[in-house]
């Protein structure tokens, strides 16, 4: 059994450029929060994924390098998601200190 390629990262769509800045500010959150939105869903199939088949291995019915590698991949992808999450905070921390 061949181990799956890695699937490419899909590219950050570019924010429309707008003139008034509060507009520019809505769309350019919106994005983001799409963005952040769209990564915590995959992380939750990624782990509903590893959590089934875990049961059908434990069942008797998976493979159990099949199993492994799920289990991996939603561990790093929980894993890249909390060091994401963290720099976010560090980072609007940082901004948030900042005097003017």
């Amino acid at each position: 059994m061949a181990i799956a390629p890695i699937p490419a990262v899909p590219a950050v769509p570019a924010l429309p450029s707008q003139t008034a800045a509060g507009a520019t500010a809505a769309s350019g959150g919106d994005a983001f929060s799409s963005l952040l939105s769209n990564a915590v869903n995959a992380l939750q199939s990624t782990q509903s994924a590893a959590a089934s088949a875990e049961a059908q291995t434990a069942a008797g019915q998976g493979n159990l390098a099949d199993t492994m590698i799920a289990a991996s991949k939603a561990s790093l992808d929980t894993q890249i998601t909390t060091d994401v999450l963290n720099r976010a905070i560090s980072s609007f921390t940082s901004i948030m200190d900042m005097t003017f």
